[in-house]
Parts: structure tokens; C-alpha cells; sequence
């Protein structure tokens, strides 16, 4: 992922990494009161609320409601998966344990069917392979889209047919794309694979045949989860 410059105090990134989580979690705004009440912070409401401002003004943070809390912008996504890629060991674990399941499924990785369908469904989005000897996308999953879709935004009914008009010209798309660094990761308005803000994507290059794996999910998905499922895929590949 591009490594952007945050310039943050250590305790509003604190703020922000936690409210992030939190919102992973709960798919709600989040009132400063919440992390009082469940994460370690040695201030008060006020005082975070007063962080609340300060990152909003940032562009960090969008406040949907007067009386509400608090949501994400994709610039705090990007802070946070930023945050994430750096945390080698939070990344290590979830790899290592991906590849205690995959020794355990040995045929699982010599069938480029089978990788994507465990992809999809470990990951509950949509998985994807680019094939580039054969110049040929494999994708599973198109389910998870629309359900997560439907699920987390119930008017999106009439986006469904722009959004899989869209998703057709991934296998255009993801032939343009170059990996230099890993993970890489588009969030938000980013993502150049489909016509929608709600959605990431997350891809690696699989070390032996230099393929592309993605996972295309909801903007809320486990980044830490995902990319360690990838790395321990794209490892074995």
C-alpha cells in the first residue's frame, strides 16, 4: 500500500485506530462516550470529542448525525490499513495461521478453482485470481457483494445493476494493475474495479507464478485477516 504521511498526534491516531475497529465491529457512528467506556483512555468524553473536531476539520472523520458519533473517511481507512501493514506481527500471526489450515488442505493449493472458492469464502467477498500465462481471471463470489450491499444499505437496491455492470470490467482492470509493494490495497473511491465507495480491495502477487489474488469486500472488512490470507495463499502459489 502507498505510504501516506499522517500527521497525527499519539493520541488522536489512538483515537482514530480504535474508532475504526470499533466501527468495523459495530457498522454504526461511534460517540466519544464508547471509547471512554471500552478502551483505555486517560481523558474525558469532552477531551475526545474536542479529538472528534480536530480530526473532522482533518478529514478524517465524518459526523453523520448533530447528537451522533463519529465514522471513517477513507482517509482514516487508509490510516488505518497503513497502520495495519506496518504492525508486522499483527500481519505474521493471521499469516501463520493461514498456513496451518492450508498445510492441512494440501490439494487445496494445486487447483486455482479451489484457491478461489476457499478465498471467497473464507473471506465472505469476492475472490478473485488474474492468471497471466493464461491471460485469464478466475472470479468467485459475486454473492457477498450484493448481499453485504443490500445488508448495510437497504435503498441500494437501484445501484445493484450499475455495480455489476461494473464488476464485468474487472477482468479489464485488474490486467492494468502493477504490484511494487504488498499488500496492495485500493479503499473507497480508490478502487478502480468497482462503481461503488463502499467497497475495498485488497490484492498480492503469488510468489511462484507471479499471479494476482484480491479479494473485493465491504469497506469494513478484516484488513489484518485478509491480507494475512493472502500473504499465507500467495506464499504457497
Amino acid at each position: 500500500m502507498k505510504n501516506f504521511n499522517f500527521k497525527l498526534k499519539n493520541r488522536q491516531r489512538g483515537i482514530l485506530q480504535k474508532l475504526v475497529k470499533s466501527y468495523i465491529r459495530k457498522g454504526e457512528p461511534i460517540a466519544s462516550q464508547f471509547l471512554v467506556v471500552h478502551y483505555n483512555f486517560d481523558v474525558s468524553s469532552a477531551t475526545i470529542r474536542n479529538d472528534f473536531q480536530e480530526l473532522t476539520e482533518q478529514g478524517y472523520l465524518y459526523k453523520f448525525h448533530i447528537s451522533g458519533g463519529r465514522i471513517p473517511t477513507d482517509k482514516a481507512w487508509r490510516f488505518f490499513v497503513q497502520m495495519i501493514s506496518e504492525d508486522d506481527d499483527t500481519i505474521n500471526q493471521w499469516r501463520i495461521r493461514w498456513e496451518r489450515i492450508l498445510k492441512q488442505r494440501v490439494k487445496l493449493t494445486n487447483d486455482w478453482e479451489k484457491v478461489i472458492n476457499f478465498l471467497s469464502e473464507e473471506s465472505q467477498s469476492l475472490g478473485f485470481c488474474y492468471l497471466k500465462d493464461d491471460n485469464e481471471v478466475k472470479k468467485c463470489g459475486l454473492k457477498y457483494v450484493f448481499s453485504g450491499l443490500l445488508k448495510d444499505f437497504p435503498s441500494s437496491l437501484d445501484l445493484i445493476p450499475e455495480i455489476a455492470e461494473s464488476l464485468e470490467n474487472l477482468d479489464v482492470q485488474i490486467k492494468k494493475v502493477r504490484i511494487e509493494d504488498e499488500p496492495l490495497v485500493f479503499i473507497g473511491r480508490d478502487n478502480p474495479f468497482i462503481n461503488s465507495d463502499e467497497f475495498s480491495v485488497v490484492l498480492a502477487k503469488t510468489r511462484h507464478s507471479n499471479n494476482i489474488l484480491g479479494i473485493l469486500g465491504n469497506k469494513r472488512m478484516p484488513y489484518d485477516r485478509n491480507i494475512g490470507l493472502l500473504s499465507a495463499l500467495a506464499e504457497r502459489r
